[in-house]
């Protein structure tokens, strides 16, 4: 018997992309950086959901990503299907285990359609979803177990958000760096303040995005770690055909990556046409030697 069914295919039709039909079920993938875990998929297209454990944040909210249930916050990028498509079935499976409606936070001008998709849910079901939606506007923030989350617009065809993750933390005061220890705690109960605020620009995670994004931002050129979305990385679809659709092409990181300041770069939603090993050969081939050793492809 043939082990798999043959694609008969039709007169005028195009020919079966068996490759494709593999590729769209890529599966989930984890990546350990500077103390961050990044677990989930994002591939092009398909499914982008990415979970960070150490910040008990996930980003998207893509169908059938194991382990979406034990997060309580959710920055969600823009409204396309592939990000935030599993998000109702996510919510009710978060009921069936008493687990609470998650806190989702959304460009605001998805707020309202997302409102109706939930209310025909409920006429469909026969039973009420709650669901803790936020509008966001480009420079507000979320605040988070360390810190805040804030966004900034991104560049897409539909309204999107980047989401750049700040961990604040209290540190001495520079001029009082060599001071003795027993003169600090003197200061101290005297009622002097001897610390600062020191806020680090720890994690962005673009969403869809052109380049623009990386051009305008500085701080997200900034940050520690950064996930980028790199949709196409060859000729099939150069860098203007890839912008048509609101993505960025690899070439277009190849010319900045050398302005890219800190310490990860992490390239995700991979078109399903380009396999995890030839991104990887693009990196060793073409990323400039400067910041090769920083960069990390994602998903399988």
């Amino acid at each position: 018997m043939d082990p798999e069914p043959k694609l008969r295919r039709l007169k005028g039709s195009k020919p079966p992309l068996r490759y494709v039909d593999h590729r769209m079920d890529q599966g989930d993938d984890e990546l350990h950086v500077c103390g961050l875990t990044l677990r989930g998929v994002a591939c092009g297209g398909i499914r982008t959901c990415l979970m960070v454990p150490e910040l008990g944040i996930m980003f998207d909210a893509a169908p059938r990503t194991p382990g979406q249930l034990r997060y309580d916050t959710i920055l969600v990028s823009h409204g396309h299907q592939d990000h935030l498509g599993g998000l109702p079935y996510l919510v009710s499976q978060r009921h069936m285990v008493q687990a609470g409606p998650p806190s989702v936070h959304v460009p605001q001008e998805v707020v309202e359609p997302l409102r109706r998709i939930f209310e025909a849910w409920a006429e469909i079901e026969d039973f009420s979803m709650a669901v803790d939606l936020h509008g966001h506007a480009p420079g507000s923030t979320v605040p988070w177990r360390d810190g805040v989350a804030r966004c900034v617009r991104s560049v897409h065809r539909v309204p999107s958000l980047a989401w750049i993750v700040e961990r604040h933390t209290e540190r001495l005061r520079s001029e009082l760096h060599g001071v003795p220890g027993p003169e600090l705690g003197q200061r101290r109960r005297a009622g002097e303040v001897i610390t600062e605020r020191h806020v680090e620009p720890l994690l962005c995670v673009t969403g869809d995005t052109q380049i623009e994004l990386f051009d305008r931002e500085p701080l997200v050129r900034r940050c520690t770690v950064l996930v980028h979305e790199v949709t196409g990385w060859d000729d099939r679809r150069g860098p203007e055909d890839v912008r048509t659709w609101g993505h960025t092409h690899v070439d277009e990181v190849i010319e900045r990556a050398e302005r890219f300041e800190g310490e990860a770069l992490v390239l995700v939603h991979r078109s399903p046409r380009h396999t995890r090993a030839e991104a990887e050969a693009i990196v060793r081939r073409r990323f400039p030697a400067a910041v090769r050793d920083k960069v990390h492809v994602f998903g399988t």
